[in-house]
């Protein structure tokens, strides 16, 4: 192996350790490797055996056979800094230093729309970084975690779950799962005692707050890592459950259903969609919601290393869901809530949106779509993420029938979104929202008051 392949190896893994995206280009010239780190807003790093051209302008520099740490000022006004190889963790403080500083300045969410924004940017244009590719978590194509092999798909699914906005205790709960499988696998292996995990969930949460889109990554990276028994030659099954097609006229025909479902979720996720609308009532007939519960009962017991099953929900109906039947609490062990987003994470979701589809959003779009999502925010029934979609949806057009009278667009004209697209008067949105944002201040400050006035009450009693 070349030092400047071992080198770039070690530094990557340093990198990857610190949650850096990072993409690899070999020279086709020389031994230099070149790493540009999240698509480039954090800049890129020159590992080479020389000290390189004068015109290439890259921040960091590893350089083999250099003694010690030097800095450059460039005559526009910004440091250059070299480093031997011997001094990777130096380099890896300084970039991490670099990042943080970035995301203090800009605000988390605007990093993220920004490395967005330069991964489109990317896509199709020619230059120095055409060729250059996509580093995983695992070069070889897999690693280890216990008796699980961690493969692409697997970190392909965990990957695209944590970079969802707002998706910090779900990771949190998937990692602590996962390495719980590792240490019972290796318990295992050393004639330890061992207990059985259950892997089933409840989400509770509001509607459009990423709910069915984690519950299908976490049964895909399940499934490739080997949580659940499946055949390898089919698809991971996602089987969503509605109460709609499982209610029968004819006794016994609902409890059917069901079964059906589950065995058609060997190897992936039943996914139950307002589960409280099994839970018995007085408009059930023959008691069909017990005996609809009782038979999810005793399929989650009978398949509970094939399928894992997560029942959503508002969180009010999803507690009544787990006291309809004994057996409910102990088999979902496990309760995640995801809350509404935030205005912010909302436009970064929108912003991923629009690049999925290969539209750039401008800013003056942005900040309209800004003052939009506070407006919608205050209504009843806000759709949270699908409030998002059905805005951009209607942006994108909005904006086919402006660049329709353009008879001879250009790539740019045909990618960009622009605040017209959204909205007929960016000014009028803005006043609309000012009015929202005041409303909203009184009432928390009423509530203030309110909450005051109780604890002054009740010191006086």
């Amino acid at each position: 192996m070349k030092a400047t392949a071992r080198i770039a190896a070690d530094l990557i893994m340093l990198l990857q350790r610190e949650g850096f995206i990072i993409q690899r280009y070999d020279s086709k010239t020389t031994s230099s490797i070149y790493l540009k780190l999240d698509y480039g807003v954090c800049n890129s790093i020159r590992i080479g055996d020389h000290r390189g051209k004068k015109q290439y302008k890259y921040r960091y520099n590893v350089d083999i056979g250099r003694k010690q740490i030097n800095r450059h000022k460039t005559p526009e006004g910004w440091n250059r800094w070299y480093y031997p190889e011997t001094a990777l963790w130096n380099l890896l403080q300084d970039v991490v230093k670099e990042r943080q500083l970035l995301k203090n300045k800009k605000g988390e969410a605007h990093y993220q729309l920004l490395m967005a924004q330069r991964e489109l940017e990317g896509r199709g244009t020619k230059g120095f970084w055409q060729s250059a590719q996509l580093v995983g978590q695992d070069e070889e194509g897999g690693s280890d975690v216990g008796d699980y092999q961690v493969n692409e798909k697997a970190k392909n699914a965990l990957n695209r779950l944590t970079s969802l906005p707002g998706m910090h205790a779900i990771k949190e709960q998937v990692d602590e799962m996962v390495h719980f499988s590792r240490i019972a696998a290796l318990r295992k292996k050393h004639r330890l005692k061992t207990s059985i995990q259950t892997n089933h969930m409840i989400f509770t949460g509001n509607p459009g707050t990423g709910k069915t889109t984690a519950a299908r990554l976490i049964g895909e990276a399940f499934a490739e890592i080997g949580l659940l028994k499946r055949d390898d030659k089919k698809d991971i099954p996602f089987v969503e459950v509605h109460h709609s097609e499982i209610a029968a006229s004819l006794v016994g025909d609902a409890e059917k259903r069901i079964v059906a479902k589950f065995k058609a979720a060997r190897g992936g996720v039943l996914f139950i969609d307002e589960a409280y609308a099994f839970t018995p009532s007085e408009k059930s007939s023959h008691n069909q919601g017990d005996t609809v519960i009782a038979a999810m009962v005793q399929c989650i017991e009978d398949m509970r290393d094939e399928v894992v099953v997560i029942a959503a929900g508002y969180p009010e109906d999803m507690a009544k869901f787990i006291k309809a039947n004994p057996g409910l609490a102990s088999r979902f062990p496990t309760t995640i809530h995801f809350p509404d987003y935030p205005v912010p994470e909302l436009v970064q979701i929108g912003f991923q949106m629009c690049i999925d589809q290969e539209y750039q959003p401008d800013k003056d779009y942005l900040d309209a779509l800004t003052s939009v999502l506070w407006i919608e925010k205050g209504k009843p029934n806000f759709g949270n993420a699908r409030t998002v979609r059905n805005q951009i949806e209607r942006s994108i057009r909005r904006q086919s029938m402006r660049v329709s009278q353009n008879p001879n667009p250009s790539r740019k004209d045909l990618a960009t979104l622009t605040a017209v697209d959204l909205v007929h008067s960016v000014e009028g949105v803005k006043s609309t929202e000012v009015d929202v944002l005041h409303r909203t201040i009184k009432e928390a400050q009423a509530r203030i008051f309110a909450l005051d006035l109780i604890g002054i009450t009740q010191k006086i009693i």
